[in-house]
């Protein structure tokens, strides 16, 4: 249990670098319209390419579905929450539509990967030895 919450903070992580990576590379500016709430809101960056709400929402999205046991009822209501977090960051102003479905691609692929690494044939053998020091 404790190598999956590991794996989830390392991609986790690895999500934070990479959109911000992405953000500074591309520099596409916030939407204009519905700045005017602007000034209560603590912003990172003033980028919005890709939206990092939408990449770990995917992300969260994937671990949750593939690391825990759920009713499909349950896994349809995690699909949504993952959706309903993307369109709200439209809705609200701070991303264009673009933001965000590069952001939900972005997680997923970005989970594969990890997922990939932590789980290869090659680095598991590793990580378990790691652990058993």
């Amino acid at each position: 249990m404790l190598l999956t919450h590991c794996y989830c903070l390392l991609a986790l992580l690895l999500d934070l670098v990479l959109v911000a990576v992405v953000k500074g590379l591309v520099k596409r500016r916030r939407p204009t319209h519905n700045k005017m709430d602007m000034f209560v809101t603590i912003s990172v960056d003033k980028y919005s390419f890709p939206s990092g709400h939408a990449t770990r929402a995917a992300l969260v999205c994937r671990f949750v579905l593939r690391h825990l046991v759920l009713a499909v009822p349950l896994r349809v209501l995690v699909v949504l929450w993952a959706l309903i977090v993307s369109v709200s960051r439209v809705m609200l102003g701070r991303h264009n539509m673009t933001d965000v479905l590069f952001g939900l691609l972005l997680g997923y692929a970005l989970y594969s990967v990890v997922e990939y690494c932590w789980l290869s044939p090659l680095s598991a053998p590793a990580l378990f030895a790691l652990w058993s020091h």
